[in-house]
């Protein structure tokens, strides 16, 4: 699901106590869903500036749970620039050819990736819920 940041502010409530050396700073973050209505969550506030995401982004939530900046325009480009690690990504597909689970977020829409298609000579993997598709063609030994 794809939120729109509304607020992004300081976590300054920390109870009676300060806040510990060896913990991130956090930021409170105003979020709204597709149907208007609101939410708030906590995020490492260094997180946010490395992912550059600001007021009025995008995002949705990725694997491990922290947000994720929408792609918008060339993806291409995005890959290019982002530290993408394939054995990683590759390793996501190899999982999804045999039939296994895997825990994928599309960076596009925040759906779930999995495995569409497959028939003897091409696999078809894709989010479920917009149209990134990644065809692979079967080869046979």
């Amino acid at each position: 699901m794809i939120f729109k940041i509304l607020k992004i502010e300081e976590d300054v409530d920390y109870g009676c106590e300060e806040r510990r050396e060896d913990e991130p700073v956090m930021a409170v973050v105003t979020l709204q869903d597709e149907d208007d209505l609101e939410k708030t969550v906590k995020m490492p506030d260094q997180l946010l500036y490395d992912r550059e995401i600001q007021e009025g982004d995008q995002v949705f939530f990725d694997e491990a749970g922290s947000l994720q900046k929408q792609i918008q325009g060339d993806w291409t480009n995005w890959c290019r620039k982002e530290d993408i690690d394939t054995s990683k990504f590759v390793s996501k597909i190899e999982a999804l050819r045999e039939g296994q689970d895997v825990l994928w977020i599309c960076p596009f829409c925040g759906g779930q990736v999995s495995l569409l298609e497959q028939d003897g000579s091409r696999t078809v993997i894709g989010c479920e819920f917009c149209d990134m598709r990644i065809c692979l063609e079967n080869q046979s030994l």
